[in-house]
């Protein structure tokens, strides 16, 4: 035992530990090691930056005495009392702070020094934690630390190393969340990984999230500037990260989140009861007998749809609510099918949601409310056109076209960035135009006016994510005149429809964008009856594509624009003209939504190989037949079933399928048939089992259409159909 040298007090004696020969305090080996090991980098780690160069000051001119309690070291420093153990970051100190302060690093310095000397400047003693030390107290007995004597140890930087390479990897994931982690792993892919400097600590840069980690020995005492103390996804990153930087885990074996939400099945089914009695009423009366309020009733189901959480079926029912206006106002941009089409297609998302008993696939017919997108590569833009957009869904913005100078190694030719916003909750206020993404200055238009390299962007599909981790850097103005557009501009027409539409499947919703350059333009006019502009336009083998544009009042600029470019180019034949556009197949034509005419682009000509004249087949047949079907079934929707009257037509497109060899389509038809011909004679209402049948028939027909449709629009291009709607 050890009488208190400081005041004679045996009652402190139970604070104090036994000493060994030569004067040092057993179990002090673990702390002197620590201490040798806690190099700035440390310091820093457990504290900051600033505390550490306060410490360096303190530590030349602070009045210290030291004391050691319970195998720790109990350091007095300016009226305060540390108590320095291992780990370091567990120590503490008696003044209000409740983090690693100056006096603990203070402390922990002047320990360093004093145990690196022979002898020490201080005079030492066994405190007790509740009295403090000052200036004026009486001289004490002098026990000085011994030198630490020299130990084959392992580095911290070594004992960090291990403990990150035995750290599992399931609680990381954890932690990290799903989209979080899911995002770190597209990153992963792409070569992009948190920076880091590795020296006794880590510090691990999530720029993105502007946050700093400082990985530390032991691991639960790292420390990140979001000041969470458990393991935050900051914390979880940088971890996995250092892990796939040495190699001790690989990105094969790190497979991306599964969603985990549960789906409310019961609510599902529900709201789908009151759309398909809704679309019942509708399709079973008819449209000339649809009342005025029924796009009302429309918007009211897409908002159960929203607050039911499927996604899919809000944009089935605003795009419904939609084009029932324009029915009931007697708009010139109403189309029947366009109407038929995708209320059968929402009848039968419905039906599929009440019968589905299996989640994942009830998952899949749902939908997501908001794109998924996935980081990639950096990438060079080119600016190259702007459009007004708006849906019959209910959605109004611009959209914003590029250049994808990286297109072609697995990327997408062009890119689009929309501005689009709901336009159903504006009631009439005109939306202000919006800031440019990406961290650039201004607003979205002047997007065209430079060059674009994106770091860190996020694509879906074509589609650029305007997110805030994404950053722009402008590289010059904007010059349309490079090869990087000229390779992707079209001067024969069947090798533009042989790239963009697949031969063996049906062809996609989405935009199709493309660039041609054809050889002369032969005719512009608008049809009275479509309500179209039309430019028809031909190459060089002498193929003909349509330029073609529905009217709609809110794009009616756009629309004359269009129409003044037609006379233009008819009037300077011998200019050349770059067309950049949406292709699209319709009723097997191949034609060109125009959304930008470009005569400045100066693209070399092509050398032209004479080629045998195409030869003519049997798939405009068959899209005419599908389109026929089609037909009917809209008679069906616009008059109502049960006062359709074209059993005949029905049968008489029957035999033609089964001569066709298309015995399903025509046994569906003879059942729809059947069906009606049973119905009007019964007063039961029960549209359901002849409303499935309609749609599985137009679901037939749209799939049939879409796989022969390339191949008819690919013979449609010799076609000359003379046009006598001329209108100046």
């Amino acid at each position: 035992n050890v009488q208190c040298a400081m005041c004679n007090d045996t009652s402190s004696l139970a604070y104090t530990t036994a000493i060994q020969e030569g004067g040092l305090p057993m179990g002090m080996d673990e702390l002197k090691k620590a201490l040798a090991e806690a190099d700035d980098d440390y310091l820093i780690g457990i504290s900051n930056k600033g505390i550490v160069k306060r410490a360096y000051k303190d530590s030349e001119t602070a009045n210290v005495n030291l004391g050691f309690v319970n195998q720790s070291a109990e350091v007095s420093v300016e009226n305060v009392q540390c108590i320095i153990k291992v780990p370091l970051a567990e120590s503490v100190c008696s003044c209000p702070s409740r983090t690693i302060c100056r006096h603990i690093v203070t402390a922990i310095l002047w320990l360093k020094k004093e145990w690196q000397e022979d002898t020490p400047t201080v005079p030492t003693a066994a405190l007790p934690v509740s009295q403090p030390t000052t200036a004026d107290a009486p001289a004490a007995a002098v026990t000085a630390p011994p030198t630490m004597p020299p130990t084959v140890s392992v580095s911290r930087a070594e004992k960090l190393a291990q403990e990150l390479t035995v750290y599992p990897v399931e609680p990381l994931v954890k932690a990290m969340k799903k989209k979080y982690y899911n995002t770190f792993l597209e990153k992963a892919k792409v070569g992009v990984l948190p920076s880091m400097e590795e020296s006794s600590t880590i510090t691990v840069d999530i720029l993105e999230d502007n946050t700093t980690v400082k990985l530390l020995s032991p691991l639960n005492y790292s420390a990140c500037t979001c000041h969470s103390k458990e393991l935050c996804k900051h914390k979880a990153a940088a971890i996995l990260a250092w892990k796939l930087k040495h190699k001790v885990i690989t990105l094969e074996s790190l497979s991306p989140a599964e969603e985990t939400t549960v789906m409310d099945i019961d609510r599902f089914k529900v709201c789908a009861g009151h759309c398909i009695h809704f679309l019942e009423r509708i399709l079973s009366d008819g449209l000339v007998r649809t009342p005025e309020d029924a796009a009302e009733y429309a918007e009211a189901n897409a908002l159960l749809c929203h607050q039911a959480g499927i996604p899919e079926g809000e944009r089935l029912l605003r795009e419904i609510g939609g084009r029932l206006k324009a029915y009931t106002a007697h708009s010139p941009e109403f189309r029947t099918d366009s109407l038929c089409s995708v209320m059968l297609e929402a009848y039968r998302l419905m039906t599929d949601i009440r019968q589905e008993t299996d989640s994942e696939k009830l998952r899949q017919r749902i939908g997501v409310f908001k794109d998924s997108y996935q980081v990639t590569e950096t990438l060079e833009l080119i600016p190259l056109a702007q459009r007004s957009f708006s849906s019959a869904a209910g959605y109004e913005g611009e959209i914003y076209y590029f250049v994808n100078k990286n297109g072609g190694n697995g990327q997408p030719p062009f890119l689009t960035y929309s501005d689009v916003r709901p336009s159903f909750y504006e009631n009439g206020r005109k939306s202000r135009k919006s800031e440019a993404p990406w961290g650039l200055y201004g607003l979205c238009d002047e997007l065209m006016r430079f060059e674009l390299r994106l770091l860190l962007p996020k694509l879906s599909g074509i589609r650029l994510s305007a997110s805030s981790e994404t950053k722009a850097m402008q590289l010059r103005r904007t010059d349309l005149n490079c090869p990087a557009v000229y390779e992707k501009i079209y001067t024969d027409f069947l090798r533009l429809i042989k790239d963009n539409f697949s031969q063996n499947s049906p062809a996609e919703d989405s935009e199709t964008l493309v660039m041609l350059m054809p050889e002369k333009c032969i005719r512009s006019f608008f049809s009275e009856t479509e309500q179209t502009h039309t430019i028809v336009v031909e190459d060089f083998y002498g193929q003909q594509l349509s330029l073609k544009a529905r009217y709609h009042s809110k794009t009616r600029q756009y629309f004359e624009q269009l129409a003044d470019v037609g006379e233009t180019m008819l009037s300077h034949p011998d200019k050349s003209y770059v067309i950049f556009g949406n292709a699209y197949i319709e009723n097997g034509t191949c034609c060109i939504y125009p959304i930008a005419v470009f005569d400045s682009i100066h693209a070399p000509q092509p050398s032209h190989e004479a080629r045998p004249a195409q030869e003519s087949g049997t798939s405009g047949y068959f899209a005419n037949l599908f389109d026929d079907i089609r037909g009917l079934l809209c008679d069906i929707t616009e008059c109502g079933m049960y006062a359709f009257d074209g059993g005949t037509a029905l049968q008489d497109r029957a035999e033609e399928c089964e001569q066709a060899g298309l015995s399903v389509l025509a046994g569906k038809l003879r059942d729809l048939s059947g069906q009606m011909a049973a119905q009007a004679h019964t007063f039961r209402d029960d549209p359901a089992a002849m409303l499935r049948l309609i749609g599985e028939i137009y679901a037939y027909t749209a799939t049939g259409a879409a796989m022969v449709a390339v191949r008819c629009a690919a013979e449609k291009l010799y076609e000359r159909e003379e046009n006598d709607e001329f209108t100046e």
